[in-house]
């Protein structure tokens, strides 16, 4: 049977049983359709009082659905980054978030990335990464209020004994994408090469975050384009592990991810004796669980820090350019404009255009 309930911190396994705590995680990506820009891939996870749904623990300072003044708003990015002042929305969301899991708020994108163990020698090999890179942020709000929304969501999740463990951020660039597509010839494989990395991080975190054996973690992650069915893919990329499936249909697949494997595993020593991890893929993910729609709003604000870094590159070369966000008619538009730069000899196309 498909399911359309919103996952909450979980509660029972597929027996009914009661676990001791609640761990929800959620995967989102931004940026796959775009002909310019980068793929970024976000994971979060987070651990509460079982059975319990994070949009109504923390109602007093998250919304869902309008954003309302002073407080936050957790939905699909495509919702809050919406109107003149969408940006703004989401990188109030996204900073404070961040600044309540790692007690500060990063300075400039290099940070940002740095704080979530991204490897920054690679990027700063594109032009427009190089010093770009040095973003300072916040772009679109005061730092000041930022600090104090922080402090307040961390005051309100301590209260609600709701724990923010981990942010994970995958940013794929232009050419690193192109390199996945050539080796694959597929890009439902490529974009699932960067989606298994953030959720090999995650069972990484939750490995460690759920000590009791009676612990239950579920992951919710999007679904990935149209695709359904995982169990290869998973296998692929999750080596050591063993995997069950529960249920495979269009709009919901779900598996049973056992920790370590039973001895060859990558998690430490014990965690074959931890419960598994349900991952599930699900049509409109971000809508279902909180930490999705928060993956969500994540990939899209470091994939828009990082356009930002682009158009502000060739502003500086092509007087009067117009920015875009990269996608297939606005990009066409913005790569005949800059035609002048990247037809100088030696441009590396492949860090700008993708080939599929």
């Amino acid at each position: 049977m498909v399911r359309r309930t919103k996952a909450a911190m979980p509660s029972q396994d597929q027996h009914g049983r009661d676990h001791a705590a609640g761990i929800l995680a959620g995967v989102d990506e931004a940026g796959l359709g775009p002909v310019l820009g980068p793929l970024v891939v976000a994971g979060v996870a987070m651990s509460g009082p079982r059975g319990t749904d994070p949009w109504k623990l923390l109602q007093r300072v998250v919304c869902r659905r309008h954003s309302k003044k002073g407080k936050l708003r957790v939905a699909d990015s495509k919702k809050v980054n919406q109107g003149p002042h969408g940006r703004q929305h989401l990188e109030r969301t996204v900073l404070s978030f961040w600044g309540a899991l790692h007690g500060e708020l990063p300075a400039t994108l290099a940070e940002l990335l740095e704080q979530a163990a991204v490897p920054l020698v690679p990027l700063e090999r594109c032009p427009w990464y190089g010093t770009g890179l040095d973003l300072p942020l916040p772009l679109d709000n005061d730092r000041n209020e930022l600090e104090l929304k922080s402090h307040l969501l961390a005051r309100a999740m301590e209260h609600k004994h709701v724990r923010l463990e981990h942010i994970a951020l995958r940013p794929v660039d232009a050419a690193e994408f192109n390199a996945l597509i050539t080796e694959t010839d597929n890009k439902s494989h490529a974009h699932f090469h960067a989606y298994s990395a953030v959720i090999a991080e995650l069972l990484r975190i939750l490995d460690r975050t759920a000590r009791d054996p009676e612990d239950q973690a579920h992951l919710v992650a999007d679904r990935c384009g149209g695709r359904f069915r995982y169990l290869a893919g998973l296998r692929q990329h999750l080596p050591g592990r063993r995997i069950q499936i529960l249920e495979e249909h269009p709009e919901f697949s779900s598996y049973l991810i056992h920790r370590g494997g039973g001895g060859g595993g990558d998690g430490g020593g014990g965690d074959g004796d931890n419960a598994p991890v349900r991952v599930s893929f699900a049509a409109r993910g971000e809508d279902r669980a909180f930490p999705t729609a928060l993956a969500s709003c994540a990939a899209k604000y470091v994939r828009e820090l990082m356009m930002e870094c682009m158009n502000r590159w060739f502003a500086c070369r092509v007087p009067g350019l117009r920015r875009t966000a990269g996608y297939y008619v606005d990009g066409h538009r913005f790569l005949e404009e800059v035609e002048s730069v990247t037809g100088e000899q030696g441009f590396p196309m492949e860090w700008l255009r993708r080939i599929r």
